[in-house]
This record gives C-alpha cells, structure tokens and sequence, in this order.
C-alpha cells in the first residue's frame, strides 16, 4: 500500500486487512560529514582516523608535497612588481637587468679553433722512404689485400677466354669447332669481364676518394649491384672519353692509331678526376682540375712519369711471360696476368688519390686567402 505526501496526519484504510490507522511523517536520517578546516581543504591532514594503511601513507605524502610547494611559491621571487614610468626608457628585453645578474652566454658546442681536416691525414704525391713505406701499408690493408684477391681470379679467367677467343679468331683455316670456342670465349670474357669492371671500378673510387679526403681508416662499403654500376661508370666513361681520338684513327689506319694512346695515358686522369669533381659522368671537364695542370706541374709530372714506368713495367712482365710459356701454357700465365693487371689498377688509383689530395689542398689554400 503506498500514499501520498498531501495524505500525512488523516485516517485511512488497508484494502486488504481494513484495519484502520492515521499516516504519521516518516522521520528522515540525513548523516552530516564532519566539518573541514579551511587550511585543509581536502582533508588530507586528518588521516588519523582512516583505517586503511595504505591511504593514510598516501594523503600523508601528498601533503608533505603540498606545503612544500606552497613554501617554495612564497619564497619564490615575484619579478613582475617593479612596472615600468611612462617616461622611462624602454630598454631590449635582453638588456633588461634582473635579480639574477648578467646571464652566461652560451658556451659553442664546436670550439673555435676546430679545424674539420686536424683528424686527417696527410697523402702527398712523394716518393720518399717515408710516403713509399705508407703505400706499402696501404696495400697490406686485410681488406684491399681480399679484394685484390677475388678481382684477380675473375680478371685472370677473363684474360684466359680472351685470348682464346684472339688466338682461334685468327686461325687460318677456319673450322666449326674454331668459330665455337672463339664465340664462347667471346661470350664468357664479355660476361665475366663485364662483373670484373663492375667490382675494380667501384674500388677503384673508393680508393681514388679515400685517400683525396686524407681517411686513415678505411671502411670499405658493402653497396649492391646497382650501386656499383653508378660507381663504376666514372672509370668506364673516363677510358671511354680517353679512348675517343684513338677509336676514330684506328678505323682510318691501325698504325697511325697506335701514338694517340699517349693522349689515352695523358687525359684519363684529368678526365676522371673532373668527372668526380663535377659528380657526373656527361661532364669531363672541370675546372679545378685543368687548372691544377699548370698550377701544380710538378705533381702532375711526377704522376705521369710514375705512372708509365708501372704500366711499362707490367706490360713488360706480361710479354716476357707470354714469350716464355706460349698460348700452349696459357693456362698458366693467365693468372699472373690478371695479379698483375688488378695491382697495376690498385697502385694506379693510390697515386691519383694522392694527386687528386694535392688538388684537394691547394683549392683549400686559394679559398682561405680569399
């Protein structure tokens, strides 16, 4: 049975037992929280009373750091109360004086006599027992040493198919089986000579740039393939370029053709030092370089003549070889050859490197005095 607020004091009946009785108030229990102080707002002081352990810690340390933060903001310094007259000069924030005094100014992460080439090393294109002896470590190098290595297996089973392919090409009487191996030969030494360029030409750079920016260690990259074509252009497009007056004359006549390999020898390093100059391997011309001819003539004399008694030395030992064994044993001269042939490359490239840093100074020297 239910009844309603205006029914409270009057005299009613139960429809179910109808016992009648008069509706009283009911009596409404409202439990009143005891009072807060007003410095502690939250309660958080009177923990005493909580019986849980783990909340009265809790408050306790909140309000530990509660007055503490309230001590520090009173004793914190109030900056903003001194304002400025009207007819007071304004002054640039940074000129401001404060309570903290004149600020430090700050300290350069770089010192100033810094020098980015103090960490290098020197490669001068010399030829003292000192500079001899580094070359000598140079290529003691466990690194350069295992590439020189695999570079010249592959470039001595290049000149092997090669020169196969040369000697049954030029048989007299020409057989199937001849014109057989002279096209496998061909086709294996293009293929395998075409992977052996890839890789001599890729470090190749690597030492040319190594040592023209003067590091002592040498970390030699592992790049994929595609990276070493892009490297490997640079030394195919500077004997290609260098090539150009020699492949014109050696279709009008063979034997007048022969000299202008001297202009081969004499532009392939100012070639392809200006193609790693300009970045770019349609660009065979930089300045920097050519200027370097008659700037640094010494250097550059010294390299020609350094480099010609090597070739001459290696393209003697090849012939006195090939005299001695016959294209019977050429099985056996093959990889001397290609020994040979990849160290004379190796060597090369240590002494442009050296002349390129001789470039590489004298362009730091110019730019300071301007």
């Amino acid at each position: 049975m239910s009844v309603r607020t205006t029914d409270v004091g009057r005299k009613t009946q139960c429809p179910d037992c109808h016992h009648r009785f008069t509706i009283e108030k009911a009596e409404i229990k409202i439990d009143i929280p005891d009072p807060i102080v007003p410095e502690d707002e939250y309660g958080l002081k009177d923990v005493a009373r909580d019986h849980d352990d783990a909340r009265k810690k809790m408050g306790q340390e909140i309000m530990s750091q509660a007055q503490k933060d309230l001590k520090e903001q009173s004793e914190r310094k109030d900056l903003n109360k001194r304002t400025q007259g009207a007819f007071e000069e304004r002054k640039p924030r940074n000129d401001q004086d404060d309570d903290v005094g004149e600020k430090k100014r700050r300290e350069q992460l770089t010192p100033i006599t810094y020098d980015p080439r103090e960490g290098l090393v020197e490669y001068p294109l010399t030829f003292s027992p000192k500079e001899i002896q580094r070359d000598i470590q140079l290529l003691s190098d466990v690194g350069l040493l295992m590439r020189w290595v695999f570079l010249s297996l592959f470039a001595a089973v290049t000149i092997y198919f090669a020169a196969n392919a040369i000697y049954h090409s030029m048989q007299p009487n020409q057989t199937f089986l001849t014109l057989m191996y002279s096209l496998a030969g061909t086709a294996f030494s293009v293929f395998i000579g075409a992977g052996t360029t890839l890789f001599l030409g890729s470090q190749f750079l690597f030492l040319v740039t190594s040592i023209s920016s003067g590091l002592e260690d040498w970390d030699w990259p592992e790049l994929g393939i595609f990276d070493r074509m892009m490297e490997a252009l640079f030394l195919v497009f500077a004997v290609m370029l260098s090539l150009v007056p020699f492949g014109i004359m050696a279709t009008i006549d063979q034997w007048w053709a022969l000299p202008l390999l001297a202009f081969t020898f004499l532009a392939f390093p100012v070639i392809y030092l200006s193609l790693l100059d300009q970045g770019s391997v349609v660009t065979p011309w930089s300045s920097t370089i050519v200027a370097s001819l008659y700037k640094l003539p010494g250097k550059w004399l010294l390299f020609y003549l350094a480099t010609f008694l090597l070739m001459s030395a290696i393209l003697a030992a090849g012939a006195a070889i090939f005299i001695f064994a016959g294209i019977d044993r050429l099985a056996y001269i093959a990889l001397p050859g290609g020994v040979m042939f990849v160290g004379g490359a190796i060597v090369y490239a240590l002494w442009l490197g050296r002349l390129s840093w001789e470039i590489v100074v004298l362009s730091s020297q110019e730019q300071e005095e301007e």
